[in-house]
């Protein structure tokens, strides 16, 4: 029988109870406790300004207050008109509104509200109208008439009339926006942070006394002088591997994104989407952002935001290597080889996911340390190691919702730390837990977090449970998602931990014996989180990232566990033939491994080799089997003893596994250092790295010219042609160049063949930053011939111009087995050839354009314009004065000095007036942030801009023509100006529950 407990130990038990209740309750209370937010109201027209029509985006697209009101006086004006008039809108005239108008009509005056007419009537003595409403409903009054509607008020894009000025006096809109997320605490919210805080420090001066009288004495192995110098021989070399891919690696899908949400964080004070879900804060899941929002404070290139998750990275392997290892495999962690092996693994897992600014990297270290805690507590029976397990998973629950893993530890050895904790304990280690509540809620209210998971709900991606094989789907896809190094950490470790579990259940006395107690627990952590998986809205392969400790910690103790197997049950046949079917397992897993791409996001691709189709001859499971083989025989060849082959045999999935997943890290690896080779001094992410570390880059920038027209060349009269069309003769919808001259051979159909000698241009003399350009449609070569010819005093001179090199080669369209011949020219559209000043003939005075079509399939035409001068201007020196520009989410860390972005927040959006957007080969376009349906913010751009391609490209894509489309440069022309409006802000302190 147990001792019976002390009245010390009693009292520390009560005092832990009391103070982790209390904790508790403090935590709880913090997302109801007051805040104080700006209640925005935005007054049209402005005071003492003439009443103009004016740009308005509003968002989120609810306001919570509109009121309009039209005195009769405006009214009557719109009736003398004689004609249907707007007298107010929040949208452009003629447009469907989901907001609200109100009009004149035979006589009549009408109010529009929610997308419906709410009320008509005539025109009288008393014909004021007033709207007024709100995201519920809202209600029209005309005179004495009123009307409702159950329709909220929404899409706000303008405030527009087709009055003067002078007609519309007297008429007032009044908005009070949806300014939920953008709050701070109250003196009182702040103290009771700092009350719950100094709780849980005391739950841990109860935990450090409860230790003080009852500790385990482990028993430490001593470790040589070898073992510790060759450890910090590869702690430098994995720290020298991190400093590599923080300059050369590449970006992740939402480093760009992440960062703008930070970036605008600093003005608004939360962290909220900028781009979509209706600029809905990430609440509750900020406690990274907040972070890094001292880091955007210093520095906003993508080096620096960089710099968090590289030391969370350095921290990870610092407690992996330590505090895992240390505890799941004691006496083995020190061995030059295991550390390797470990090293190797954690690389495995970090690199596909680990570095930017989205949360795993981040998740990743809070997960490690509360597998490192639990495993200490259960080993030295340590209450302090509980305490610290809770913070690191109440913490980890703030990052993202990837949190919940953090249970995973505590469930695997529940038995063994409840016999540790009893009740009072229990409460300490709630109220440690706590704290993550206190993260998430510190700077945002209750109400605003609730907005933010109904408007994020409302637009998805949410993924039910069941839905979880949608992640594995993305896992064994062809994107991004599912690339070679993704694939290699988590199918290559699955199958170490499946073989482990195996090797675990039947050598268990052995295991023991060998002080392996709780070499089980990292692989039952991570397939336990594999299964909490489930629980999480979004099914993306990034999420994987957060289980880097877990997965690094599985391989290495998996292994170790194998290597121990081998000598213990040898001779047991379960374990023999689990060696033959893991080996076989294996050697399929690393052949899938290598069957996806070496993928990379967007223009981090550039210059990265396998980028369009697997690692031949790795993606084949025979080589593999052969690799098994191979080192099955190596095994027994350097292993001495009679049962050396049997040994051999269930060591080699084993060896496979990491094998494979060390070629895939040198594939990565050697895939970013010779990228910036490959491309030379056209453009890649490695060579922005170390542009920014020598003293400044601006991406992808530098590398782009913007080449708007200058005069289009007078003359060309007096063309010869036969089969071409002047001013036709080429496909519909497709818009060909202005005010030049065209040709076209399409007039008489595809089987038309014909030639094309134009008249001749004066050709003025260039300047070094002009070149010389004419439009092409159809096909330029392929059997069709275009061509400048260029008269000087002299001689004549003919330039040949063809672009169909840019056309993809003979390939195959992986992962099917269909192969794309390569097909004659197909390329209806018009796109620009040019010839810079040094490309012209010297002493040039005249140019013509020569055309034959010698060909006869539907494709088979050509069409050209008349020349034009463009000017030649970097991307970076046109961009000077085009404030506001609007980057896509994809590529702010692309074009890392253009910063001078819209202002999003209190509930307005400012109006861009360019666009920057990714190409269109990416699949998604940069729509997201224009479409209503899935709550983009600048959704009034497209709702009320027009929007006008600016001519670019990208300089050295003569080498790399599947890099040449880099993206848009779009110009936006509004038909009225934007935010000529009162903006007023009076703060408005409220309960943590409440919105308003």
């Amino acid at each position: 029988m147990p001792a019976a407990p002390t009245p010390r130990r009693r009292l520390a038990n009560a005092l832990g109870l009391v103070v982790g209740v209390l904790a508790v309750l403090a935590a709880i209370a913090v997302p109801f406790a007051p805040v104080v937010g700006d209640r925005v109201t935005v007054t049209w027209p402005m005071a003492g300004q003439p009443a103009e029509s004016t740009l308005a985006f509003v968002v989120p697209y609810h306001p919570d207050e509109v009121h309009v009101r039209v005195p009769c006086e405006v009214v009557r004006s719109g009736q003398d008109r004689g004609e249907p008039t707007t007298l107010v809108s929040s949208r452009p005239p003629g447009q469907p509104t989901e907001g609200f108008a109100v009009t004149t009509a035979q006589d009549h005056v009408i109010a529009l509200v929610a997308g419906r007419e709410a009320l008509r009537a005539p025109i009288g003595a008393a014909c004021d109208v007033a709207i007024d409403g709100g995201p519920s409903g809202a209600t029209a009054r005309i005179g004495d008439r009123t009307a409702s509607v159950t329709t909220g008020i929404r899409d706000i894009v303008a405030f527009t009339t087709q009055l003067s000025p002078a007609e519309v006096t007297g008429t007032e809109v009044q908005v009070v926006t949806a300014n939920w997320f953008e709050t701070t605490p109250t003196q009182g919210k702040q103290l009771l942070i700092v009350v719950q805080l100094l709780l849980v420090a005391a739950g841990f001066a109860v935990l450090a006394a409860l230790d003080r009288r009852r500790r385990e004495v482990v028993e430490r192995p001593s470790q040589r002088l070898a073992h510790r110098l060759s450890g910090y021989v590869i702690d430098l070399g994995l720290l020298v591997v991190l400093a590599g891919w923080w300059l050369l690696g590449p970006n992740s899908p939402d480093d760009s994104f992440a960062s703008v949400t930070v970036q605008n964080g600093l003005r608004t004070g939360d962290i909220g989407n900028y781009y979509r879900w209706e600029n809905a804060s990430e609440a509750p899941f900020t406690l990274v952002q907040q972070l890094l929002m001292h880091v955007a404070e210093w520095n906003q290139n993508p080096l620096a935001m960089r710099i968090p998750s590289i030391l969370a990275a350095v921290l990870t392997w610092l407690v992996l290597s330590r505090g895992v290892l240390g505890a799941a495999v004691p006496g083995q962690h020190h061995r030059p080889l295991v550390r390797v092996l470990a090293a190797l693994a954690f690389l495995s897992w970090w690199l596909p996911f680990g570095m930017g600014v989205r949360p795993e990297a981040f998740e990743a270290l809070g997960l490690t340390v509360v597998l490192a805690a639990v495993l200490q507590a259960a080993r030295t029976e340590r209450r302090v190691w509980l305490g610290v397990a809770a913070l690191a998973a109440g913490l980890s629950i703030a990052v993202n919702p990837m949190g919940i893993t953090a249970i995973a530890p505590f469930l695997v050895l529940a038995p063994r730390l409840w016999r540790m904790a009893g009740v009072g304990v229990a409460a300490l280690l709630a109220g440690s837990a706590s704290v993550g509540v206190v993260a998430m809620f510190a700077d945002q209210s209750l109400f605003g977090a609730a907005k933010a998971t109904d408007l994020h709900g409302y637009y998805g991606p949410n993924v039910s449970w069941f839905q979880e094989v949608t992640r594995w789907q993305y896992l064994l896809g062809f994107d991004l998602q599912g690339d070679v190094a993704r694939r290699a950490a988590v199918l290559l470790t699955l199958v170490v931990a499946a073989f482990s579990v195996v090797v675990l259940l039947r050598s268990r006395g052995a295991r023991r014996a060998a002080g392996l107690r709780m070499a089980h627990v990292p692989a039952a952590s991570l397939l336990l989180s594999l299964v909490l998986m489930t629980l999480t809205p979004s099914k993306w392969t990034h999420y994987f990232g957060a289980l880097a400790g877990f997965g690094a910690a599985t391989v290495t103790a998996g292994v170790v566990l194998v290597g121990v197997a081998a000598v213990t049950a040898s001779r047991d046949r379960v374990v023999l033939v689990a060696g033959l079917a893991g080996t076989v397992l294996a050697g399929g897993a690393a052949a899938l491994v290598f069957s996806g791409k070496n993928n990379w996001f967007l223009h981090s691709q550039y210059g990265v080799p396998w980028g369009e189709g697997p690692v031949r001859p790795l993606n084949n499971p025979l080589v593999w089997l052969l690799v098994a083989g191979l080192l099955m025989a190596a095994s027994a060849l350097f292993r001495g003893g009679d049962d050396r082959a049997r040994r051999a045999l269930i060591r080699t999935p084993a060896l496979v596994c990491v094998t494979a997943m060390g070629v895939a890290v040198t594939i990565v690896l050697g895939s970013f250092a010779a990228a910036p080779i490959r491309q030379g001094d056209a453009y890649s992410i490695g060579a922005q790295g170390i542009a920014a570390a020598r003293g400044g880059s601006c991406g992808i920038a530098d590398k782009i010219v913007v080449t708007p027209d200058l005069v289009g060349l007078r003359g060309g009269d007096g063309a010869e042609m036969t089969g071409f069309t002047e001013g036709s003769g080429f496909a519909t919808g497709f818009t060909p160049p202005s005010d030049v001259p065209l040709w076209g051979s399409l007039t008489g159909g595809q089987i038309n063949t014909g030639t094309l000698t134009t008249g001749w241009f004066p050709l003025p003399a260039l300047a070094p930053d002009q070149e010389l350009a004419f439009g092409v449609a159809g096909r330029s070569g392929d059997g069709n011939r275009v061509a400048l010819e260029f008269s000087g005093p002299g001689e004549t001179r003919e330039v040949v111009l063809d672009d169909t090199w840019m056309d993809s080669d003979e390939r195959e369209t992986y992962p099917s087995d269909r192969v794309i011949e390569d097909e004659p020219q197909d390329h209806p559209g018009w796109r620009d050839m040019h010839l810079s000043p040094a490309q012209i003939p010297a002493g040039a005075d005249r140019v013509r354009i020569t055309a034959s079509d010698g060909t006869t399939d539907p494709a088979g035409w050509v069409a050209v314009s008349g020349p034009r001068v463009r000017q030649v201007i970097p991307l970076t020196e046109y961009m000077q004065d085009k404030a506001p520009t609007y980057v896509d989410w994809s590529m702010t860390w692309n074009v890392p000095c253009l910063r001078d972005l819209p202002e999003v927040g209190s509930g307005l959006v400012q109006a861009p007036a360019y666009l920057i957007t990714p190409p269109n080969s990416t699949g998604f376009g940069g729509t997201a942030a224009f479409e209503r349906g899935i709550g983009g913010a600048f959704a009034g751009v497209r709702d009320v801009g027009v929007q006008e391609e600016i001519p670019t490209r990208l300089k050295g894509y003569e080498r790399t023509p599947e890099y040449s489309e880099w993206g848009h440069l779009i110009e936006v022309q509004y038909p009225y100006p934007g935010n000529r409006f009162d903006v007023q802000r009076v703060e408005a302190p409220r309960w943590g529950w409440r919105g308003e």
